[in-house]
Parts: structure tokens; C-alpha cells; sequence
């Protein structure tokens, strides 16, 4: 996707381009690292020298650090922690104008914290829960208002995903090739299509940058044996083209010795600008490595065994452990000023996924005993997306308009072989481990989909005098088809959706940074499978009712927000047992419901003299409807919140010297829909400390759950999943 902006000149004069990487490394893989690192080493080596510090692109000086009045570059670095502007909203209104709730998560925050995927970089966020299957190398597993994230996950403002039938669905994907992470909170389909009415979690990828060279290399090492070597290198070539490669390489483990993941991440971005008011951009990526499924440990055994003895335990097996996953893409983009206002914008990505696994999970406990089973998983995606964007401004008296229409498409191909066989037991007083035979599987299923989405959406921004207001609309066609063939028969299934969905806005701002907001705002998520009559289920819909207040000082930089919420989910599927032909019969009726009513502070400020602080508290209270009606939704604590502190010395002999810390709780909630069984509450202290030694050299000393808190991050369904326990992170870097 490429980004909004108020001219080409001014977008490329704050750094720009665009980063598709999402790179993997299988096990035949570390070549592509070394290779990778050399490339960045030798580009540092033959950079030429430029006399004047002050660059020029298309003609137009570049400064060291430039300002657009009224716009920050929702996708360019952050040199602090706070920003004011985010892609999400796909048009150039700040965070502090919005009627949304948005939080962005800069790169430095990042660094700052230690952050190593997705979960961490969000840990800090209001409305967040994390860990939602322990550490789990796989998958970036994340609840946003009472609901799972499976598929909602962006790209550039693109979806990542890799199928439309499984779970945690999109690939964990490579930290340090992002400058941004964002979330915007509530129904988000009048922009994105299809989608829970929690919201999304939007990624921004490093880009090529046009005000400058920079290399950077470095290495990094933790305390469970992780180790890991990376590199990032800028390059600009002459005044219409720059280039960026980023590289990330090594072995993730976790609190269990047997699992981990070989690594390999390798982006490619380039930028090219063929006239003042037209630049292109080219993304390419590759993404491959090597993930383990944990097991967990058996829930019976949970408070009956040593908790961090059991935290540490496999109950798998390595010589039945095998995984293979590659996922590459191809990204085009396109802006284009026409010089009165207008603009257009456009961006493609291609994408291609492979997973071979052979995995083993828990099937019970008897006694000593624990019950295991193998699944077998083959799978093949392939996606192409697009979205294409005409804004520009408009007035009608005294009231002015941003006018937003898009188009965005996307179209898939996904096939899957999965197959469950049953293993011998394992002790896990004695545990053995080795010379297991795999029966042949007691399930197997052949699945494919065919996919298609096709949405047109209309945003208009309203200005008059201190009041904003937004008007949204989308009007979305999806159509799947599909087979599932089994070992117990074959279903067909064929579904064509057309939805209506919008978002109401309005807003009042005043001089001196405090804005009030109201909106409204509806979703939609198809639905596979059948009712009980063997009707396609028609899709699920969400709505919500948003007051907020946002609030930015003139004293210091930093973002202030509020939200209180209302929000629903109808249609949900509700398995009942009707008597339909004499006889009693299981299925689904769609007659479910879920509330969920909330409240969410969250700051971030930087306040001078080398003080940071990001701070949140979530309340959540949520009732379920039609299947366990009563209940609350799972991993839906009532309260959580959290607190980072950071200063870094200006001058003296602690100049250069960064430290930090926080502290996150998480309240008890229930593990399940079902609310069968509480997860306990915890509370969770991080630190950090970094030193500069003014030559680029950095060192980075990380230490997350100091006090080693050994907790229950999640249930499956004879599983339970422990939290990281503590982790100690050392890094040394060194940009130039």
C-alpha cells in the first residue's frame, strides 16, 4: 500500500518507499544470511561520498530533519515514541482528529523494550492480550476486545493471512523488518472489508528511505540460547532512485529446549520516482523457516507438578518433528499527484505460502500416562490483493471535505491435506523418547477453497471550524467455494455474500489539543459450513457505539486518548438439538450474541530531558448469548493495565546510558467461552538499559518477567500453555 500524501516532493522529502518483507529460512537454508549480510557490508564498502549533508531528490533539498505542517508520514521512522498520525485510517487526518481509537507502536518503543515479535511490541497496548498459545514460535497470537485476531492482521494495509479455514491463521512475521506496528480498535469493515468488530492490527515494513545512507549490523543473544545476527542497509542512488536491504538470521528458543525455530528474513524495497508527481515502488521478500508446535502440558497435571519444572517439560517427540515453511511476496506501487488536490494511490502484492509440518499434541491423561497423537499438515496458499485509492479535497461554503474512494480486491487459492494418527503414550514420570512408530492416520481430510472479494467504500472527512465528522461507506461481494473430502465423505459447499457496512463520526476540537468524539460503526465475517436446515450460515455482524476524548499538550509531545464502548456480535453460531424427521439432530442455528461494554485509557509522552513514559488501562465486561449463555467471552480479563518508564542521560559522564522499565498486569479470565476453567491473574516486570558510545555502537541489555512468574497464558483442549518465563537479552549494534 502506498501511503497518502499532500505531494509527491513533500512525501519523498520525508523519507519514503516501500519494504514488502516477509522472509523465511528453512533448515538448507543459512546461505541466504550469510549472503544477505555480505550484500549489506559491501554496499556500506561502496557507497559513494556525497560533500553536502543536504541531499536532493527529484530536485528538492532534503533536510536532516523536515517538517509537513498538518501531516506526519504515517509510515516513515519515528525518531521518538509518539505519533500522531496512522495508516489505518487510509487519508492524512491525525490520531487527534479521528473519531477512532488508534494506537501506534514506533519502532524505538520497540528497541527500547526488546521486543522480538509481535506479541512483545504489543504488550504495552490497551485492549491487547497476548500469548494466547504461550510462546508460540508459529504465530503472532492476539485478542483485541474480546475477540481473536486470526485474520486480521495487515500488511501495509493489506490482509496477511494464510487460509480462511484455520485458526491464528497468519504466519508470525519477522519483527525487525517493521518501523511500525498499529492497532485501530472497533469495526474497521468500511475500510478493510470482512473482519471481527474488535478491530485489526496493522504492520508498517522499513522502506527505502531517500534522505540518506545508513548501514547497521548487529547480533544478539538471550539467556535460553537464542542467538541471532542481522543487518539493514539504505541506499540512495542518484536523485529519482533508492533502494533497501534488510536481513535477519538465527535460532528462536524457548522456556521447552525442544522447540524452536530456525529463522531467515531477507526484504527487498526500492523506490523510484518517474516525474515530480509520480513514483513507483517495487517490494519483494522471502520468508522461510522452521517452526515446532508446542504441546503444552496435560491441564490435569497443572498445579500437581512443579510449575516451572512443567513449564520446561516436552511432551513430543524431536524424531516426529518436522516443519518446512516458506512465504515470499511481489509488491507494486504506485502514487501519483495531479497537482489539484487529488491524488491516487495503488498498491498489488502477491503472495505465496508453503507449510509442510508433522507435529504432536496431547490428546489426555491417565495417571501417569500422557495420551499423544501426530497431526499431519500440508498446505498451499496463494493470494493476489490490491486497493485503489483516489483522495483529494473539496469545499462547499465553509465546510471542507477529504474524500477518500477506493477500490480493494483479492482474490486466493488454498489447498490443505491434514491428517490425525495416534501415538504411543509417554510418562511423564520416566519420560522415553525416540523409536516411535506413526500409524497410518485414523482422519485425513483434503480441503480446497477458491476465494473472492471485491469491496468499494466512499470516506468523507468534514471540516467546520472546530467540528470534524466522518462519513463512511463500503458495499462488499465475497464468494468461496470449496470441498472437504474425508475419510468419512465429501461436503461441497458454495457461498455468495453482499454487505452493506459504514462508520459515523463526529467530533469537536478545541484550541488547545482536547478533541471529543462520537461514532458508530458496523462489521461483517462470512461464515463456512452449514445450519442445521444445511443452509450456508450467513455471515456474523458487529456493531459499536464509541465516545472518546483525545488530548495532545503544547508543553511536551505526547497523545492522550479515552474510549468507552459498546459493542456487539450477532449471528453468532449457536449449536442447538432440534427433532427434525422423528429423530433428535445436533447442528447450528445462528442465534447467538455477544456484548462486550469497555473502557480503555492509554498516554505516551515525552516530556523532555530525556523522559519517556507509555502508560494503559483497559476495563472489559463482556456477557455471552445462545451457546453458553451467561458467560464471558475467553482471555477477556475485567482488568488489565501497564506502565513503561524510560530516561535516557543527557550529558555528564551517564551521557549515553538509556534505562527503563515496566511493569503489565494481566487480570484473571476465563480460558474458554465455556468458562470452565479461570486463568489467574499476573503481574509481570520488564527492564532495559542501552548505552551509546556516540559512535553508533549500541548495547542493549533486556531482562522480561524478572521475578520469573510462571503463569497460564492460555487452555486448549487437553493443553495448557505456560507464559515466558524470564528472559535475559543482550544486543550489539553498530549504524553508520
Amino acid at each position: 500500500m502506498v501511503q497518502d500524501s499532500p505531494r509527491i516532493p513533500e512525501l519523498i522529502a520525508r523519507k519514503h518507499s516501500r519494504t514488502e518483507q516477509m522472509i523465511k529460512m528453512n533448515k538448507a537454508q543459512p546461505l541466504l544470511l550469510g549472503v544477505s549480510l555480505l550484500a549489506i557490508a559491501a554496499t556500506g564498502a561502496f557507497a559513494q561520498e556525497r560533500n553536502d549533508p543536504r541531499q536532493t531528490f527529484m530536485g528538492a533539498v532534503v533536510l536532516d530533519t523536515v517538517t509537513i505542517e498538518g501531516f506526519e508520514n504515517p509510515s516513515a521512522p519515528l525518531d521518538g515514541t509518539v505519533a500522531h498520525s496512522s495508516a489505518t485510517t487510509k487519508t492524512r487526518r491525525p490520531i487527534l482528529e479521528t473519531q477512532s481509537s488508534v494506537s501506534v507502536v514506533p519502532r524505538k518503543q520497540m528497541d527500547e523494550q526488546g521486543a522480538t515479535n509481535l506479541s512483545d511490541a504489543l504488550g504495552y497496548s490497551a485492549g491487547i492480550i497476548t500469548e494466547n498459545y504461550g510462546n508460540d514460535p508459529r504465530f503472532d497470537s492476539l485478542y483485541l476486545r474480546g475477540f481473536n485476531l486470526e485474520n486480521d492482521k495487515f500488511l501495509d494495509g493489506l490482509r496477511l493471512m494464510r487460509s480462511t479455514q484455520f485458526p491464528t491463521s497468519a504466519p508470525a512475521f519477522e519483527l525487525y523488518g517493521l518501523e511500525r506496528v498499529e492497532v485501530l480498535r472497533g469495526p474497521a469493515s468500511v475500510l478493510y472489508g470482512a473482519g471481527t468488530p474488535a478491530g485489526l492490527v496493522n504492520m508498517i515494513q522499513k522502506r527505502a528511505q531517500a534522505d540518506g545512507d545508513f548501514t547497521e549490523l548487529g547480533f544478539s543473544l538471550d539467556s535460553k540460547g537464542s542467538a541471532s545476527v542481522y543487518g539493514d542497509a539504505n541506499r540512495v542512488v542518484d536523485d529519482r532512485f533508492a533502494y533497501r536491504v534488510t536481513s535477519k538470521g538465527g535460532n528462536a528458543r524457548t522456556d521447552v529446549e525442544e522447540i524452536d525455530n530456525l529463522r531467515g528474513y531477507l526484504g527487498l524495497s526500492a523506490s523510484y520516482a518517474l516525474s515530480e508527481a509520480t513514483e513507483l515502488e517495487f517490494m519483494a521478500s522471502y520468508h522461510g523457516d522452521a517452526p515446532i508446535s508446542p504441546t503444552g502440558v496435560p491441564s490435569g497435571l497443572v498445579g500437581l507438578v512443579d510449575a516451572k519444572d512443567l513449564r520446561e517439560f516436552y511432551f513430543g517427540d524431536e524424531s516426529i518433528n518436522d516443519s518446512d515453511r516458506k512465504m515470499g511476496t511481489l509488491s507494486f506501487g504506485l502514487t501519483h499527484d495531479f497537482g489539484n488536490g487529488w491524488r491516487l494511490n495503488n498498491t498489488l502484492r502477491y503472495t505465496d505460502f508453503d507449510w509442510d509440518y508433522d507435529s504432536v499434541y496431547i490428546s489426555g491423561l491417565t495417571g501417569t500416562s500422557v495420551g499423544r497423537g501426530v497431526i499431519t499438515q500440508r498446505e498451499n496458499f496463494r493470494a493476489i490483493a490490491t486497493d485503489l485509492r483516489l483522495a483529494g479535497s473539496a469545499e462547499t461554503g465553509a465546510v471542507s471535505h477529504e474524500l477518500t474512494f477506493g477500490l480493494d480486491a483479492q482474490k486466493l487459492r488454498e489447498r490443505a491435506y491434514t491428517g490425525f494418527s495416534t501415538i504411543a503414550p509417554i510418562d511423564y514420570t520416566a519420560p522415553s523418547y525416540g523409536g516411535i512408530t506413526v500409524p497410518a492416520p485414523w482422519y485425513t481430510a483434503n480441503k480446497s477453497v477458491d476465494a473472492t472479494q471485491v469491496g468499494l467504500y466512499a470516506l468523507d472527512e468534514i471540516e467546520y471550524g472546530n467540528w470534524r465528522a466522518t462519513a463512511g461507506l463500503r458495499y462488499e461481494w465475497t464468494r468461496q467455494k470449496g470441498q472437504s473430502v474425508t475419510n468419512f465423505g465429501t461436503t461441497d459447499y458454495a457461498r455468495d455474500d453482499q454487505q452493506l457496512t459504514g462508520h459515523l463520526g463526529l467530533g469537536y476540537l478545541w484550541d488547545n489539543g482536547v478533541s471529543v468524539y462520537a461514532a458508530y460503526s458496523t462489521s461483517y465475517l462470512p461464515q463456512p459450513n452449514f445450519d442445521i436446515d444445511g443452509n450456508p450460515l450467513k455471515p456474523t455482524h458487529g456493531k459499536q457505539f464509541e465516545l472518546g476524548a483525545k488530548y495532545e499538550p503544547a508543553a511536551f509531545d505526547g497523545l492522550f486518548t479515552a474510549a468507552l464502548y459498546e459493542l456487539r456480535e450477532t449471528d453468532r453460531n449457536t449449536t442447538v438439538t432440534e427433532e427434525i424427521g422423528g429423530r433428535p439432530i445436533t447442528g447450528t442455528r445462528q442465534i447467538g450474541e455477544a456484548r462486550i461494554r469497555g473502557l480503555e485509557l492509554e498516554g505516551v509522552a515525552e516530556f523532555g530531558q530525556g523522559w519517556s513514559v507509555k502508560g494503559a488501562y483497559t476495563y472489559a465486561s463482556t456477557e455471552i448469548s445462545g451457546d453458553n449463555g451467561g458467560n464471558e467471552l475467553a482471555n477477556t480479563p475485567r482488568h488489565a493495565a501497564s506502565l513503561w518508564l524510560s530516561h535516557e542521560f543527557q550529558s555528564g559522564p551517564m551521557q549515553g546510558l538509556q534505562l527503563g522499565g515496566g511493569v503489565r498486569y494481566i487480570g484473571s479470565r476465563w480460558a474458554s467461552d465455556a468458562n470452565t476453567q479461570r486463568l489467574e491473574a499476573v503481574t509481570l516486570l520488564d527492564l532495559g538499559a542501552s548505552y551509546e558510545w556516540g559512535n553508533g555502537l549500541v548495547g542493549r541489555l533486556n531482562i522480561n518477567n524478572v521475578t520469573d512468574e510462571t503463569y497460564i497464558s492460555a487452555v486448549g483442549l487437553n493443553s495448557s500453555y505456560y507464559g515466558d518465563g524470564r528472559t535475559v537479552q543482550a544486543s550489539l549494534s553498530r549504524k553508520w
